[in-house]
């Protein structure tokens, strides 16, 4: 039998996952009792594989539940943040850096731009 398939995963609830989730870890455990009478068994390799695929399903599963109960919230956990780089992450945003600030409010109006007409 070939490993599990992840489309097939993802339409199954979070106890069948486990539930599969167990099975496969009492395979892999049968298996490697196995490899001991025989040195080779390829089986051991597909069903690590599919154990992985399982936990992956049940983490995006867990994670995109997380992410809708904090969709629109005013903070994330740190995990569910935008990765960028530190410094991006610690730059102004948008309207901290158009804010200007009293000192340079009437600076601008006593000294407006100067405007020039220009005669060809």
């Amino acid at each position: 039998m070939a490993g599990v398939k992840s489309y097939e995963l993802r339409t199954k609830s979070k106890e069948q996952l486990e539930s599969q989730l167990i099975d496969l870890k009492k395979e892999l455990a049968e298996l490697k009792v196995a490899k001991l009478s025989k040195p080779s068994l390829p089986r051991i390799n597909t069903v690590r594989k599919s154990i992985a695929r399982v936990l992956t399903i049940i983490n995006e599963q867990q994670r995109a539940a997380v992410r809708e109960l904090y969709k629109g919230k005013k903070y994330q956990p740190k995990d569910l943040r935008a990765k960028k780089t530190r410094a991006l992450r610690r730059a102004l945003t948008k309207f901290e850096a158009s804010r200007t600030t009293e000192k340079q409010k009437k600076k601008q109006i006593a000294f407006p731009q100067r405007k020039y007409a220009i005669k060809a």
